[in-house]
């Protein structure tokens, strides 16, 4: 996954291109996705996504205090 800005991301990111853009692994995101109730994250059929706009705000939000 290699995008410019924020805005070339697709509207739903995968659990790998949130993995790369947070640079954590992806069994690490999922343990955040099935454990953090805050983390942004939509089941469609059988996959997880996590929908852009609110994946940078939850960034933004999570980030405080540090």
């Amino acid at each position: 996954m290699k995008y410019n800005s924020y805005e070339d991301m697709p509207m739903f990111l995968s659990i790998k291109d949130v993995s790369e853009t947070v640079g954590l692994s992806v069994s690490r995101i999922y343990d955040i996705a099935n454990t953090d109730k805050t983390f942004p994250c939509v089941i469609l059929g059988r996959r997880k996504v996590v929908p852009r706009d609110e994946f940078k705000d939850w960034i933004k939000t999570s980030s405080k205090g540090f």
